[in-house]
């Protein structure tokens, strides 16, 4: 059972195989985010032998193959940006996690017959956090890309002349280098299991979040938050932003070597930009339409109720200070607190009013959009430089 100070020890971001093997490795502490430990040893992992193999083979530097190791940003992108990012997201998303918890629990919009239920939810989402199974599906998955890889290798000695570090060109066709392979079986694996982790536990959170909305809420239409006290939802959502920006930094770097190495101009990548910046919102933004009908009808409800009190207080006021004859009415009105209630009350009655039928405001989105817009920035830089960029400025200024 789940109260107020329970939450506190929740952490969506453990369980599960992966994380049994990092604790039996002692790369992960049962109670603590061990990101110093994480940091080191997923980057010695991942980014360390690539750099080894690719100096021992003389592809660190070699400008006679198309991309050196040194020159590729994808490296450098995946385990020195995008590894990290996820990594730290464990402490951001749990604490924001926490607080939709803790606020749901204590805000009374679950009242006293609902605890029970949803605290079976919450248990419900701690179950399948830690369950073997997802993590042993996630491994297959990316072991699959691997293998389609491997299996498509011949097609792509065919279809292209490019070298670079992972693979090379010669009299037998293209093959794999030894950074090539170790990219391929650890690197690669290793990273796509950490997002793929976190894309199964935004699901286990939607998956929450829709049994949450099964739940019969007691919403307040007067709730300053304009979603009957639902808002707070809103941090569920900021939370996995982060795991979207990580992606969109994968993406980035994609188009950023596409872009370099063939054709492809920065206009032409905007359709894929656009299109992943709008499929990740609606993404975040489906889960809050489980509370629309709660919404509407506390809505509805509360347009009725507080336009007949309104009604109501509206001729009360008419009867006391309408009288026209009366000359004294306006320093009396001055007097007493009747206007006041009644402007309160206005204001009120535009909070019911204006209730959302979703939990997220306009300025939500446009802060979700510059925030997904902010791992494409750099690829301005592929077709213009710095200086140019600088000077572009200045003389505008001038």
């Amino acid at each position: 059972m789940y109260n107020a100070e329970g939450f506190e020890s929740f952490r969506l971001s453990t369980g599960g195989l992966v994380y049994r093997l990092l604790k039996l490795l002692h790369i992960q502490q049962p109670d603590n985010y061990s990101f110093k430990r994480r940091h080191i040893a997923l980057i010695t992992l991942c980014w360390l032998p690539l750099l080894l193999f690719t100096a021992i083979e003389g592809n660190l530097f070699n400008t006679s193959i198309d991309s050196p190791f040194i020159y590729d940003l994808t490296p450098y992108v995946r385990y020195l940006i995008v590894l990290p990012l996820l990594i730290n997201a464990d402490v951001i998303i749990d604490q924001l996690i926490i607080s939709v918890l803790q606020s749901v629990s204590t805000s009374g919009i679950l009242g006293d017959d609902n605890k029970e239920k949803y605290n079976k939810a919450i248990e419900k989402l701690s179950q399948r956090k830690d369950s073997y199974i997802a993590d042993i599906v996630i491994l297959v998955i990316s072991y699959s890309v691997v293998l389609s890889y491997l299996s498509n290798l011949e097609e792509l000695s065919v279809s292209t002349t490019f070298t670079n570090w992972i693979i090379t060109h010669g009299d037998t066709g293209a093959r794999l280098t030894h950074a090539g392979w170790w990219f391929l079986l650890v690197s690669s694996p290793v990273l796509q299991i950490i997002l793929y982790r976190w894309f199964w536990r935004f699901y286990l959170w939607v998956e929450f979040l829709y049994r949450v909305s099964r739940i019969e809420l007691k919403l307040q239409p007067t709730h300053p938050d304009l979603a009957g006290g639902l808002g707070i939802l809103k941090n569920g959502e900021s939370a996995f932003i982060l795991i979207a920006i990580a992606f969109g930094a994968l993406l980035s770097v994609g188009l950023a070597e596409d872009i370099l190495y063939t054709d492809m101009t920065l206009i032409q990548s905007l359709p894929d930009i656009i299109g992943f910046i709008v499929i990740a919102i609606v993404l975040m933004t489906l889960p809050m339409f489980f509370f629309t009908k709660q919404l509407a009808m506390t809505r509805r409800w509360g347009r009725v109720v507080y336009g007949d009190l309104g009604h109501r207080l509206s001729n009360a006021f008419d009867k006391k200070w309408g009288d026209t004859s009366d000359l004294s009415n306006g320093d009396e009105l001055l007097k007493t607190a009747d206007s006041s209630v009644v402007c309160d009350y206005a204001d009120i009655y535009n909070v019911v009013d204006d209730m959302r039928f979703i939990p997220i405001s306009l300025k939500g989105y446009f802060l979700q959009l510059t925030v997904l817009a902010i791992p494409f920035i750099p690829l301005i830089l592929t077709e213009y430089s710095l200086t140019d960029i600088l000077k572009r400025v200045i003389d505008t200024l001038v």
